[in-house]
């Protein structure tokens, strides 16, 4: 048997032949690498379209909903200004009969923003004072240091604690609550 040409000794050309007579690559049968390509985040699947809906609706009413209870609680900071101020005043002149007309008028107008005109407009003395509790949840007007608004008015030289009363007058305004049935 012949060798064929550049063949290492002892090996012949038939075991490396196959049948055919064409080498066989098994390298040559295998496919490229393909790498996936980017994956694409737009548009979105449908599912976030409707989380992104549902969101921006949140979102509005949210919104809506400060800004209704910003608005409607703007009474009470216009109040509180004017508390301030009516405070300032007295540290002013220093008179108690002023300041507890000028915090009956306040109080009263404030009462008259949230509540029923009449419910509240001819209430004076002791039932004023209950009111003021009622709607508060408190006994502080009655039994505490708010009792001077029941007849302090109507007195030449009241006894008033200014501070204490200026404090329960701001509480009052603002904690008073709605949902009142005088």
């Amino acid at each position: 048997m012949a060798q064929a040409p550049n063949m290492p000794p002892g090996m012949s050309g038939a075991s490396q032949m196959p049948q055919g007579g064409m080498a066989m690559d098994p390298l040559a049968e295998l496919r490229d690498i393909h790498i996936p390509g980017l994956l694409e985040v737009w548009p979105p699947a449908i599912g976030w379209w409707f989380l992104l809906a549902l969101f921006m609706i949140l979102a509005c009413l949210a919104v809506y909903w400060l800004y209704r209870r910003c608005r409607s609680n703007r009474y009470r900071r216009e109040a509180i200004r004017e508390l301030r101020k009516l405070r300032e005043d007295y540290q002013q002149h220093g008179e108690d009969s002023i300041y507890i007309n000028e915090l009956q008028s306040l109080l009263k107008r404030v009462a008259l923003t949230r509540f029923p005109r009449e419910d509240v407009a001819n209430l004076t003395g002791e039932s004023w004072v209950a009111f003021l509790d009622h709607s508060s949840r408190t006994h502080e007007f009655s039994v505490g240091k708010g009792q001077s608004l029941i007849d302090s008015i109507y007195r030449k030289e009241p006894e008033v604690d200014v501070a204490a009363l200026h404090e329960l007058s701001k509480r009052w305004i603002k904690c008073h609550r709605l949902e009142l049935a005088v």
